[in-house]
């Protein structure tokens, strides 16, 4: 046989052993680099190629002059803000490609056992779930089903999450183009109440109970509150959160107005000198335009852990594909409170100092019933093995690209520092949600979290306890 035949031999044997048909979900196995992003179609078939060097080499750094390599392999909208997300002297290390992230075998237990007992009707409400597990197990997960996205959504919100996160956080909000910079610290917990062992269900009504307070500066200092997402949320997605929030001005704890806000929320932390939800500051003679100060500052702020916790059923959901990506899946680098100084170039939105990895990631394209403040659609890109948030693009009513987001997660099990327990061991553990760097249009700039060192086990039975009541919010704002 000739090369030229055997060539064409091995290429008829390629295509007969090629699947039939790619699934959204199918990941290539751990380490196995990509010459080029796959951009996935519901039919498409991987087709029979000669050996191509992969596009990256886990370990190789890339810096400015390479940034034109980086182009198909981020989402367009973050590659048309380069110029805020990468800067001269970076040192982006590529990280292993489609590495796997066990989680802990309790999770997946619970997971199987939700097989055939969580439903959907077709406003896309969630029934029959139990809080354990993701409710639709992704075995024989089938996007061809109508209802597939809105399912990928629920499993988004209810991925695994350990028993939350908590520690010290840091918000920077950056305007005019990075030379203004206000940063405003505090602390944080967020604690779901179902599926964990050895945490705490609380009343049984709720789904996670979540909370804070600032202490710098000195306008935001002693605002604390506390947020419970009631059950009935799944059901119906204007089911207001509880919300109480301690204004030291008044020194009275004051529950805020129904919140149909989704996510984890966060106060206007100055204390009424601003209108947190649009993100736009105000002169001290236009606090009087809205009305009440203390209910001005218990308006939600759009800022700090935007994307992290969604309300599935507020959207009509589709799904974009899947996409392979560069992202900051599972860094290595640190931020405040370690190390406060830490150059996050020009614009100080910029995480490209660090490892990202090249993850499997699902595009998730949102349509909200009833739009929240100036957003009226989401695209979220989800890794395809941990369904955790890699990329956020939010859109105005008529098509403006409003926020772009960029998460940092830390895979728990890679620090020995983290404690050890049922749902975080040696080999298996839970994604930290370390950072998120978001670009805001009419901002002149946007807003960077960074909360870098971050406990996951079950609290302290006090300090659980001290989570599910209003009672130490006083307290907590001096």
């Amino acid at each position: 046989m000739t090369p030229l035949s055997r060539l064409s031999a091995l290429a008829l044997a390629c295509a007969l052993a090629a699947p039939a048909h790619a699934h959204l979900l199918d990941v290539p196995p751990e380490g196995s680099c990509s010459p080029r992003p796959l951009q996935w179609t519901n039919d498409a078939v991987p087709a029979p190629t000669d050996v191509v060097p992969p596009a990256f080499r886990p370990g190789e750094v890339l810096q400015i002059q390479d940034l034109a390599r980086l182009q198909g392999w981020l989402p367009n909208e973050v590659w048309d803000r380069r110029a805020q997300f990468f800067f001269e002297g970076m040192q982006l290390e590529v990280g292993p490609c489609y590495r796997r992230f066990p989680q802990p075998a309790y999770f997946d237990r619970a997971t199987a056992a939700n097989a055939g007992k969580a439903s959907l009707d077709a406003d896309g409400n969630l029934a029959g779930f139990s809080g354990a597990g993701l409710p639709f197990p992704l075995d024989g997960f089938d996007e061809s089903a109508p209802d597939a996205a809105m399912r990928l959504a629920w499993d988004h919100r209810y991925r695994y999450q350990a028993a939350g996160f908590r520690g010290d956080f840091r918000i920077t909000q950056v305007t005019k183009g990075g030379r203004s910079v206000e940063d405003y610290a505090g602390t944080f917990f967020f604690f779901p109440l179902h599926g964990v062992p050895g945490g705490d269900e609380g009343d049984g009504r709720e789904r996670f109970a979540a909370g804070g307070s600032f202490q710098s500066p000195e306008t935001a200092r002693g605002l604390a509150w506390r947020q419970y997402q009631l059950k009935a949320a799944e059901t119906d997605y204007k089911e207001s959160d509880d919300v109480f929030v301690y204004l030291p001005d008044e020194r009275k704890v004051k529950r805020a107005p129904p919140q149909e806000a989704e996510g984890v929320y966060v106060p206007s932390f100055t204390r009424a000198r601003s209108v947190g939800n649009v993100g736009m500051s105000l002169p001290t003679a236009g606090v009087n335009d809205l009305g009440n100060p203390a209910i001005a500052a218990t308006e939600p702020l759009r800022k700090g852990f935007v994307g992290l916790v969604i309300r599935p059923n507020a959207y009509q959901w589709t799904i974009g594909g899947a996409r392979d990506v560069l992202a900051p899946a599972n860094v290595h680098a640190s931020g405040y409170p370690p190390e406060p100084s830490r150059n996050f170039g020009p614009s100080g939105l910029s995480l490209a100092s660090d490892v990202w990895d090249v993850r499997r990631a699902v595009e998730l394209d949102g349509v909200r019933k009833s739009p929240e403040g100036v957003v009226a659609k989401v695209a979220i890109w989800i890794d395809a093995l941990t369904l955790q948030p890699l990329y956020w693009i939010s859109r105005e009513s008529n098509g403006a690209v409003y926020e772009v987001g960029i998460f940092a997660s830390r895979w728990s099990a890679d620090d020995a520092r983290t404690a050890r327990w049922q749902g975080s061991g040696d080999g298996f553990g839970v994604m930290l949600p370390v950072a998120q760097s978001f670009t805001v249009a009419g901002e002149g700039g946007g807003w960077r979290r960074e909360a870098f060192v971050l406990a996951s086990e079950p609290p302290a039975p006090e300090q659980a306890k001290d989570f599910l009541s209003v009672q130490g919010l006083q307290r907590k704002g001096h």
